[in-house]
């Protein structure tokens, strides 16, 4: 089971925002309608990395982040330059 809260109650209630992971395992943080944090308790984040390993699915990058470095920089950016190169 998880939560959501804005990223500004996160921010400004984080003593309750930890009480939350605490019980819940999982709080998911947004900020303008959009998924930008996942906080996770101690034990939810064990059980997703053992998921992991078991699951083998690392990328190239080295299994740590879930799209290429390169392809979230360039999701970043409020427009991508005419020289991008995402390699």
């Amino acid at each position: 089971m998880s939560k959501q809260v804005s990223a500004s109650d996160a921010k400004n209630n984080f003593g309750g925002l930890l009480d939350d992971v605490a019980a819940l395992g999982c709080v998911e943080i947004v900020k303008h309608g959009r998924l930008v944090a996942v906080v996770l308790s101690p034990r939810a984040f064990e059980e997703a990395r053992i998921a992991g390993r078991a699951s083998k699915q690392s990328g190239p990058w080295g299994g740590t982040h879930m799209i290429p470095p390169g392809s979230a920089r360039a999701a970043r950016m409020v427009s991508v330059p005419g020289d991008f190169d995402d390699d």
